[in-house]
């Protein structure tokens, strides 16, 4: 068997295990809000600070959305096993869909929070139910 052929299957063992281990310790976990409480600590631990007083969680645990005193919004959002902070632009369209939000900057993405997604939302998407 040529060397680089027993280089490359060493090579492609030695990643496979690293997978198997990563996956084993619990790195196949995704970002989870276990409370409000958890989500304002974030939130207030994001660079430059942010400070919520309005605060809606996903109702999975997959996402939150805050409002500070000067009316700024900012999500977290899961990015692996952590969240990322992201304030958005002043003006962003955020649409309730059913009991869900969507934010025209973030395609794809859903915020779940049930009861008032009303209050959320900046433009009507003209489709409020589920």
């Amino acid at each position: 068997m040529p060397a680089a052929l027993l280089q490359f299957l060493g090579s492609l063992a030695a990643v496979a295990a690293i997978v198997a281990l990563a996956w084993l310790v619990g790195s196949r976990q995704g970002a989870h809000l276990s409370d409000e409480k958890e989500a304002r600590e974030l939130f207030r631990l994001a660079p430059g600070g942010f400070e919520p007083v309005d605060l809606a969680l996903d109702t999975q645990g997959g996402a939150a959305i805050a409002r500070d005193a000067d009316g700024r919004l900012a999500i977290l959002m899961p990015h692996g096993n952590q969240f990322v902070f992201r304030l958005l632009p002043p003006g962003i369209a955020i649409e309730a869909k059913g009991d869900s939000l969507v934010i025209a900057c973030l395609p794809g993405m859903r915020i779940t929070i049930g009861e008032g997604v009303g209050v959320w939302a900046t433009a009507d998407s003209g489709d409020n139910s589920a």
